[in-house]
């Protein structure tokens, strides 16, 4: 039973580490800064494959010392007073961590998507005006060669 109170803390490490690069990307975002942002997803892609090694080891140690129980339930039929209290608070700061993580991650899909709008928007501007909608229009041989300036059509 040990080495699931090891796994679980190494799930909990990963976790908190997988919350702070979270919310180091949330700051580059705010800071529209593109080559830092490589590096945090970089190193978010690593801590995910990581997670999910860990996540089965857990799975195999679970599986190992009982028939397949989930973990509330096997806190729940330990008799050890200690390592019921230490997984129950690991299972507690893991679940806290996960909303945490889920509520950063949908700030940051927020932030993403009006740098998107805006930036849509400004290509909008700078592109001249076109009766149609675009290059792909049965028009297109009529238009001026001003015309084919749009840099994307709409819905190609």
């Amino acid at each position: 039973m040990n080495s699931l109170t090891e796994v679980l803390q190494m799930l909990t490490d990963l976790h908190i580490t997988l919350l702070e690069t979270a919310k180091k990307k949330q700051e580059i975002l705010i800071s529209a800064e593109i080559n830092p942002l490589l590096g945090i997803m970089a190193d978010e892609s690593k801590l995910i494959k990581k997670i999910k090694e860990v996540d089965e080891m857990r799975m195999d140690v679970m599986e190992h010392d009982k028939s397949y129980l989930p973990l509330s339930k096997l806190i729940e039929q330990q008799p050890d007073g200690v390592t019921k209290a230490e997984w129950t608070s690991k299972l507690t700061l893991l679940q806290r961590l996960f909303e945490e993580i889920d509520k950063v991650n949908k700030h940051n899909q927020q932030l993403i998507q009006q740098s998107l709008t805006y930036t849509q928007f400004m290509i909008e501007q700078m592109l001249p005006q076109s009766k149609d909608s675009g290059l792909y229009s049965s028009e297109a041989e009529a238009q001026d060669s001003r015309e084919y300036a749009r840099l994307f059509d709409l819905k190609a």
